[in-house]
């Protein structure tokens, strides 16, 4: 959906010549450079207090010459408008959810495929790894303008809802809230997938517009969804992964040692929320269970053998994918690479202890 851009650049402006030297690919001089930064998450939310530490690590590193102006919880732009907004120029960065931008994004959507890894380590380490072999994946973000600049992942995909489900035919015409291929995955088992911004999620579950809507361990509490719910399900259903992306004009732009610092920085702040995300999923889950009033959620583990009939039931989703962008390059061997480099960070997330929940 194309926003008006005229309207809000009207509203907030630019930052004049400096920010038109950028966006035209010149190098910028060594003086304050403002990023304005756009989230659909609030400040609570433990990803983004990922990329908060990042944005003040920059600006520390860089001695303050770079700065950053945050709007976060669709404060300025709203999550569905957040590509546009930054690949038009009128935000410099921001955070996107990749599942629900399946038609712009079907490369980078292969890693929201259901029943995936649960741990944010693994996906991270997994997603980093794959997309530096196949120039593919950079390039289908430069189409829109658009570079990647980290990778924050979930943790594994469950379900709020008002009931302990427990199995598959529970689900069975179960209004839920979901996008993209997870959507998919739920329409395989004959529940009813509803497309809700994540911002309307709240009042859907409060109204009863949906029995449920997916939704992450950790990312429940700064949306309130415990408070509409009764019940997180914990369905492993893979992970929703979370882009942090840059205008690709603006960081073409950027002084050398400026790019240096922030893909430093911010490998660090992958790895610093991926090694502690267990850890704060447990916190979490006792936390919610401890809570007293409409804010007590229940954590309800999905039976294995339930989950396993849901993959049964399911299509063969990699399969599906490699058929549906082999245009794009050799998509069966991406699958592949994906599934052996999953497999190696699982063991080594065991060994370190990162694949113990979710």
């Amino acid at each position: 959906m194309k926003i008006d851009l005229s309207l809000k650049k009207a509203m907030f402006g630019l930052v004049g010549g400096a920010l038109m030297a950028m966006t035209a690919g010149a190098p910028v001089a060594a003086q304050e450079i403002t990023i304005r930064y756009a989230s659909p998450s609030p400040a609570s939310d433990p990803t983004q207090e990922a990329i908060i530490w990042f944005t003040q690590e920059v600006t520390k590193r860089t001695e303050g010459r770079v700065a950053f102006e945050m709007f976060l919880g669709n404060s300025l732009v709203k999550d569905q408008d957040i590509v546009t907004a930054i690949g038009d120029g009128l935000v410099e960065m921001g955070k996107i959810y990749t599942v629900s931008y399946p038609g712009q994004m079907p490369l980078w959507n292969m890693f929201n495929l259901p029943f995936t890894s649960s741990s944010p380590y693994v996906a991270v380490k997994t997603i980093n790894d794959v997309t530096s072999q196949y120039p593919a994946f950079d390039q289908e973000l430069a189409k829109l303008n658009l570079k990647e600049m980290g990778i924050v992942a979930t943790g594994g995909t469950g379900i709020v809802a008002q009931s302990p489900i427990a199995t598959v035919e529970e689900l069975r015409n179960f209004k839920v809230r979901a996008r993209g291929v997870q959507a998919t995955a739920f329409s395989a088992i004959n529940a009813e997938p509803v497309s809700i911004a994540w911002n309307d999620v709240y009042e859907a579950l409060s109204k009863g517009v949906v029995d449920g809507s997916t939704n992450y361990l950790i990312s429940i509490s700064p949306v309130r969804h415990n408070e509409v719910s009764d019940y997180f399900i914990a369905a492993g259903l893979g992970q929703a992964i979370q882009m942090e992306i840059m205008n690709l004009d603006f960081w073409n732009g950027l002084p050398d040692d400026i790019k240096q610092i922030m893909t430093e920085t911010m490998a660090e702040a992958e790895v610093r929320y991926a090694e502690k995300a267990s850890a704060l999923a447990n916190e979490e889950k006792q936390r919610l269970a401890s809570e007293s009033g409409p804010a007590k959620l229940e954590y309800v583990q999905f039976p294995a053998e339930e989950r396993q009939k849901w993959i049964e039931m399911s299509p063969d989703f990699f399969a599906e994918w490699a058929e549906q962008n082999k245009g794009t390059g050799d998509s069966a061997a991406i699958v592949e690479t994906f599934k052996a480099s999953q497999d190696k960070f699982t063991i080594e997330g065991e060994e370190r202890g990162l694949v113990d929940m979710w």
